[in-house]
């Protein structure tokens, strides 16, 4: 009787151990990760999806598992390290938002709708544009299925980074500054056109002031340029958007090809 009772407290540990583990890397993934992790989405939901994730991934990695620890120290060492492998994967999807993010907010300060604000899906109140574009971006990577293809790096992560070790080196320093690089320049190529008109109006202005200083052009100008920039968008977003959808495609199949 007491080895059964030994038996099974050992197991109820080990399987703990591993939920624990698994749970540490998925929450901290789906913090991130764009859809799942807007501030829109209900932290039940958030919740029970990372719950369904670990128990649907808890037998692929168990056998990946060592021991688990003997000390709360040993633990609190390895549920770190599983969060901050969480966090260096949802960062990888999620700049693919931060870019449209990005290309938004230099658009609407080009055409002088910076201090518009929405009901954005970003923590911080950002500028219409920008949540439209983000708003469609997350719709196009859901279609896209980024809920496989996350949950499929997410096991091919644990031969980069095995369970329990720190995924904090200086490969990871510059994996994540080079992300960080490319995701700032496609943000401004995607917003090349704003700023031409941007540059183009204030050109404009600029001879028009010194033409008839008297003329209050900002009053005249600011209208129209909110209007074209309205038109240049409507017609630039199916470019803008086919763009992104490229780098979204390589960033989907493999997020992490840059680390590996």
């Amino acid at each position: 009787m007491e080895e059964a009772l030994a038996f099974i407290f050992q197991t109820t540990e080990e399987g703990v151990f591993i939920a624990g583990g698994i749970f540490a890397r998925v929450g901290a993934m789906t913090f991130l990760l764009p859809g799942l992790g807007e501030r829109a989405i209900s932290i039940r939901v958030r919740l029970a999806a990372s719950l369904a994730i670990t128990f649907l991934l808890g037998p692929l990695i168990a056998p990946l598992i060592p021991e688990s620890p003997r000390t709360p120290l040993a633990l609190a060492f390895m549920l770190g390290a599983e969060a901050t492998t969480g966090l260096i994967l949802g960062f990888a999807f999620r700049c693919l938002i931060f870019a449209l993010q990005t290309a938004g907010m230099i658009a609407s300060q080009s055409i002088s709708l910076a201090q518009m604000f929405g009901a954005g899906v970003a923590p911080e109140p950002e500028p219409t544009i920008a949540t439209l574009l983000s708003l469609g971006g997350i719709t196009l990577m859901m279609m896209a299925g980024l809920h496989v293809h996350a949950i499929a790096t997410l096991v091919a992560f644990y031969e980069i980074f095995p369970f329990g070790e720190f995924a904090l080196s200086a490969s990871v320093a510059e994996w994540a500054t080079e992300r960080v690089a490319q995701t700032f320049a496609l943000g401004v190529t995607l917003a090349a056109p704003f700023v031409a008109i941007g540059f183009a109006y204030n050109l404009a202005l600029g001879a028009l002031n010194r033409a008839m200083p008297q003329l209050l052009v900002a009053l005249v100008g600011v209208p129209f340029i909110v209007w074209i920039g309205m038109v240049v968008l409507y017609h630039t977003m199916p470019e803008i958007y086919a763009t992104w959808s490229g780098s979204m495609g390589r960033i989907l199949v493999d997020p992490l090809m840059d680390l590996r």
